[in-house]
């Protein structure tokens, strides 16, 4: 099943690579372009693609609620051109004819010769201008390469021309990576069910996330407490410190504790870093890296101090010598530390 999504696209979220390729919104189709916004953008140009976006492949009859639109665009004082590199011109300019719109052709967009050409014709600066078409790697890239802003249009539905079907694979890839920047507005997408399916998915992958790290989180403490000498030879260097008052203990195992709770934090703390910013919450690009990564560790230094502390508090209670069972209470109860500090302080943006 093909996926549409609508809305405005903030070029600063994407990657400078992709920024050529990123709309300046999206819609399922022409009738859903907004006159009226367009006129307070003081856009004075709207320029055309042909196939999916006006007409069926190959079709010659405006899709429904297309010619309406354009009838209003004109009275609103917009001037309309078609854009095309279509191999078959005398359909074109029937077209042309029975829309009442000029053309303009040349060279395979996206190069920038038919949109300077425009331009030129309609005496427009490219600010004043807006694009649309239904194909990121030609419409959308060849407008903006052109500083021009460019609306994407959802593909129609029936079948394309032979070669398109490369452009296709392309965007295909090109999404995953413009809708990381994608403000949804479309009516229903961000109500309450959009909002709990977002929020399910985000605890999901953060559970995996924690049990890759919880997994992570034991074996350091396992290796440190069981299966080297560390925790001895950390345990007796604590002897006779603050440590063994706080813990009334003399067992080296229990003083080393809380060094191995801190060692083990560090490590399984970068893998959680890494994998909650890119995947569960999708942060990347939301905010400058740097204060995410702030906001990050003074939620996770605040887990530390928990966690630790937790760790200890069981490990020194509960019955036997327990490292396992000590770690997983402790891991409960900070988990849910982390990922209300992750959601809505560290990565709060991409969250919502």
């Amino acid at each position: 099943m093909k996926t549409w999504k609508t809305g405005e696209f903030d070029h600063a979220l994407v990657g400078r690579g992709f920024r050529k390729f990123t709309p300046a919104e999206a819609v399922h189709g022409l009738k859903e372009v907004d006159l009226d916004r367009l006129k307070a953008r003081n856009k004075k140009l709207i320029l055309l693609d042909v196939d999916h976006t006006l007409v069926e492949w190959k079709g010659e009859a405006p899709a429904p609620g297309v010619a309406e639109w354009l009838k209003k665009a004109q009275e609103m004082g917009f001037q309309l051109c078609l854009i095309s590199n279509t191999r078959r011109p005398a359909r074109l300019m029937r077209l042309s004819e029975s829309l009442n719109i000029p053309v303009v052709r040349g060279r395979m967009k996206p190069s920038r010769a038919m949109f300077r050409l425009a331009l030129v014709k309609f005496n427009c600066a490219p600010e004043e201008a807006i694009m649309v078409g239904d194909q990121l790697v030609t419409d959308i890239f060849g407008a903006n390469r052109s500083g021009i802003d460019a609306i994407w249009v959802e593909k129609m539905d029936g079948p394309e021309f032979k070669g398109t079907a490369l452009n296709r694979a392309i965007e295909g890839f090109l999404k995953t990576q413009i809708y990381k920047a994608l403000i949804m507005r479309e009516e229903g997408e961000g109500g309450p069910a959009a909002q709990e399916r977002t929020l399910l998915k985000q605890l999901s992958r953060f559970v995996v996330v924690g049990g890759t790290s919880f997994v992570i989180d034991t074996f350091v403490k396992l290796v440190i407490m069981r299966f080297t000498g560390l925790g001895l030879f950390i345990g007796g260097a604590l002897q006779g410190t603050f440590v063994q008052e706080i813990l009334r203990s003399s067992d080296p195992l229990k003083l080393a504790s809380p060094v191995a709770g801190l060692i083990a934090w560090g490590i399984a703390t970068f893998n959680s870093l890494i994998f909650n910013r890119s995947w569960t919450f999708e942060a990347v690009g939301k905010a400058p890296r740097a204060v995410q990564v702030r906001k990050f560790y003074v939620v996770t230094t605040v887990a530390a101090l928990l966690n630790i502390g937790l760790f200890s508090f069981f490990f020194n209670v509960l019955p036997g010598d327990s490292v396992l069972m000590a770690n997983v209470l402790a891991a409960a109860i900070v988990a849910v530390w982390n990922f209300l500090g992750q959601r809505y302080y560290a990565f709060r943006a991409s969250a919502e």
